[in-house]
């Protein structure tokens, strides 16, 4: 994989570039990227935060708000998918004549030139991003790494590399995943969701068909156990490597799911690998590492290397993110959203609860809600208690009669588990820490904000204990 020369190297020095909406965690990767490899940035958002301090500390300009005055000596600039068309510095950028371009084919430019393995999917891209990037650098190749959460291994979610690999994840929810040319695109699942930008699942079929061919003389790695990624599989001439639990190149097989890991014989083309360990609970996280472990084949790395990588992978932030644990009650967070996500999720969790699972749901944005409401009724019956939070927003303006009772209707004509519907997320931390006992686990689900309960509610149980 690694290329003889070093042709693939694009010069960012001294290149001006300014991120509008800098704080999103995608876009912070940019910045941080484009700066590790000498260019002069600068960003801004709505609001302070973390992000925003970090990114000062580092040497990058950062501004609270918008203003055309932030476009001082910009040679380029890159604008969020949330930032709207309206906005000053987007349109002091067209008056002055400076490019201005979307996080999407900002990505596509650090990409260039490079061996890029760009991981995208329904469900499960940015862990599998991560054990990529992870084998790759236990196995000696240093690529560059744009994640979408907080990986501890990389103090963030970027890496700048001396290879000439880039892995990254794909978004393609907005489509944006077409504008990269991999040569190893992966696709772990393919789902209807973002039906606020596609028209439905044949459409969704045609953009990762599109994304599948987009190979050179790499390989498309593809989860063959998903139909709708053997629908797509059947119409691309690119040359494939499958995987699955239950069909594919890369199978594995004897899967053993324990608490906090999983344990499974791997069989490949050239013979079966026995008892591999994943330092990741859950089927979905085999099927992950599958994805990693079928690239691994295509690119013959040492089957030790990717053993070790495998065993030794951290989690990423909100991937199942143990949050701590204060007399007795454990709190976790996940990101998922999803219907699917929400039952990989759960059924790994079952798993490490020893008492009640309680989980708090915040369904993240109107158009999901709308279009999968009755898919969410079936996906929390591994839990004791359910608390449905109002829907988190992101972007979206309402839709009339789309609310958590969609849900919530659902979830109780199946009777499978208790649903309570909550008006407010403020006053569940204190409720919660009065009501859970030794031995129960909370879990936060969701894209939004709900993990701050979770915290809180440590925060309460830890002064509890202190007055005690």
């Amino acid at each position: 994989m690694n290329m003889t020369d070093d042709s693939w190297r694009i010069d960012w020095k001294g290149v001006r570039i300014h991120l509008v909406a800098v704080g999103g965690i995608g876009m912070s990767a940019l910045a941080r990227i484009a700066a590790a490899k000498g260019a002069v940035v600068s960003g801004c958002d709505s609001s302070e935060s973390g992000t925003l301090a970090e990114l000062r500390s580092s040497g990058c300009e950062c501004f609270v708000g918008h203003s055309p005055g932030h476009l001082e000596a910009a040679d380029l600039v890159v604008y969020s998918s949330a930032v709207p068309r309206d906005n000053p510095e987007l349109a002091a950028a067209a008056a002055r004549g400076i490019e201005a371009i979307s996080r999407g084919r900002m990505l596509a430019r650090l990409t260039e030139g490079h061996d890029t393995v760009a991981v995208s999917g329904a469900h499960g891209k940015t862990s599998t991003t991560w054990l990529v990037a992870n084998m790759l650098i236990r196995c000696g190749m240093d690529p560059s790494v744009a994640v979408g959460g907080i990986v501890a291994d990389l103090g963030g979610n970027w890496r700048v590399g001396e290879g000439s690999s880039f892995v990254t994840e794909a978004d393609e929810s907005d489509g944006s995943f077409l504008f990269l040319a991999p040569r190893y695109p992966v696709i772990t699942n393919i789902d209807a969701d973002h039906l606020d930008h596609y028209s439905g699942l044949d459409e969704i079929k045609r953009a990762f068909a599109k994304f599948a061919e987009a190979t050179g003389d790499g390989a498309v790695i593809a989860c063959a156990d998903c139909p709708n990624v053997r629908d797509v599989l059947g119409g691309v001439g690119a040359r494939k490597m499958t995987f699955g639990t239950e069909r594919g190149d890369v199978r594995a097989e004897n899967i053993r799911l324990e608490p906090g890991r999983a344990v499974y014989d791997a069989r490949l083309p050239a013979g079966t690998e026995r008892d591999i360990v994943l330092s990741m609970p859950g089927i979905h996280n085999v099927r992950n590492s599958l994805a990693a472990l079928a690239l691994a084949v295509e690119l013959g790395l040492p089957i030790d290397g990717v053993r070790d990588a495998f065993a030794n992978a951290s989690l990423v932030g909100r991937r199942l993110e143990r949050r701590g644990s204060v007399r007795g009650v454990t709190v976790y967070d996940d990101y998922a959203h999803h219907p699917a996500e929400i039952s990989a999720t759960l059924e790994a969790a079952r798993m490490l609860s020893r008492g009640r699972l309680v989980g708090i749901f915040q369904p993240h944005r109107y158009t999901r809600t709308l279009h999968l409401h009755r898919e969410f009724g079936p996906v929390f019956d591994r839990l004791d208690l359910l608390l449905l939070a109002p829907i988190y927003a992101a972007s979206e303006p309402p839709i009339e009669g789309v609310t958590s009772e969609l849900i919530a209707r659902e979830i109780e004509e199946l009777g499978a588990v208790r649903c309570e519907l909550v008006p407010d997320l403020g006053p569940l931390p204190e409720r919660l820490a009065s009501e859970l006992a030794p031995g129960d686990m909370l879990i936060t689900l969701g894209a939004g904000d709900v993990w701050q309960v979770g915290d809180s509610v440590l925060r309460l149980l830890t002064a509890q204990a202190s007055a005690a």
